[in-house]
């Protein structure tokens, strides 16, 4: 216990220097996107290869794909649902869906479990990735009224447009045909994948932003208490009703309750909704997950 506890504040401390940094000024305005362009394109892809490998897994895993986009339509149905206008509609859809997988729950879960732990968060991002990369998006745009490209399309050109996306069906594919990936190339990307822990949790932490106006305490409470409580009855659900072996039940639980999807603010502010208040809720929520995973992963290690 006092290990996982070690580690849980390891981690924290992580994104405590990114935040600290920031506000000493030393990393200025385009620190988060040179950090996260990193991230996103070599060592999250690099991360998602060197764990999928030579892993073999059952083809009834995929159903767990399925379930992160179940799970992912809940939170977009519910944020139809509470907005009393249009325009809070399209902000709850956004600002309530995906789950913060690559960049906070993988380099979380890869830092306490093993590989297979780590491929059941792999295969649950792949289908989250749908979801927060485009498909809410999409709803949410038709919800708003814009003319434009459908969701079909905005699926599919984020597909051959995302590096992580592209990095997920490649291996799940290899993954199922026995395919390994030569051991040179491995070599090779087990140098960037080893940076994914530490400039993930230093990219959150630059991204943090604490203010919170008046004017959007309702919002952003509204927005983290029911995604909190949608987060707690999925987990229940996990627990009482998916027929699984009980390791992959508490990844599942864990990753319930994992932050939003950092894509939240890029489309919240495509469609001109309210970014201030998008990146609040983002950041609060992080630092709820933090506190709630860290919790979670002590308590389920000792069971």
């Amino acid at each position: 216990m006092i290990e996982t506890i070690t580690k849980a504040a390891i981690l924290i401390s992580f994104i405590f220097c990114g935040y600290t940094l920031k506000q000493m000024g030393l990393f200025g305005r385009d620190a988060f996107t040179t950090i996260s362009t990193i991230v996103f394109n070599i060592t999250l892809p690099a991360t998602i290869i060197v764990n999928l490998n030579g892993i073999h897994f059952a083809s009834n895993y995929l159903f767990i794909s399925v379930l992160a986009i179940v799970f992912n339509l809940i939170l977009v149905g519910a944020g139809y649902l509470v907005g009393k206008t249009k325009e809070e509609k399209v902000f709850y859809m956004l600002n309530m869906n995906g789950y913060n997988i690559g960049n906070f729950a993988l380099p979380f879960v890869s830092y306490f479990f093993d590989s297979a732990a780590v491929l059941i968060v792999c295969i649950f991002d792949a289908g989250n990735s749908l979801m927060c990369l485009g498909g809410a998006y999409g709803l949410a745009s038709c919800v708003q009224g814009q003319k434009g490209e459908n969701m079909g399309k905005l699926i599919g050109k984020t597909i051959f447009s995302s590096v992580p996306v592209l990095s997920y069906i490649c291996m799940i594919t290899l993954s199922l045909l026995s395919i390994e990936l030569p051991a040179p190339l491995m070599d090779w990307l087990k140098i960037p994948a080893s940076a994914n822990t530490f400039l993930s949790m230093l990219m959150i932490g630059v991204a943090l932003g604490l203010s919170m106006k008046p004017q959007y305490v309702r919002m952003i409470c509204t927005d983290i208490g029911l995604r909190l409580g949608i987060s707690i009855l999925v987990a229940l659900g996990i627990y009482v009703g998916l027929d699984y072996s009980m390791d992959i039940k508490k990844v599942l639980m864990i990753l319930s309750f994992a932050p939003v999807a950092g894509m939240a603010c890029y489309y919240t502010a495509k469609l001109k909704g309210n970014i201030e208040v998008a990146a609040c809720v983002n950041s609060f929520y992080i630092l709820l997950s933090v506190l709630v995973m860290s919790t979670m992963i002590i308590i389920l290690s000792q069971s």
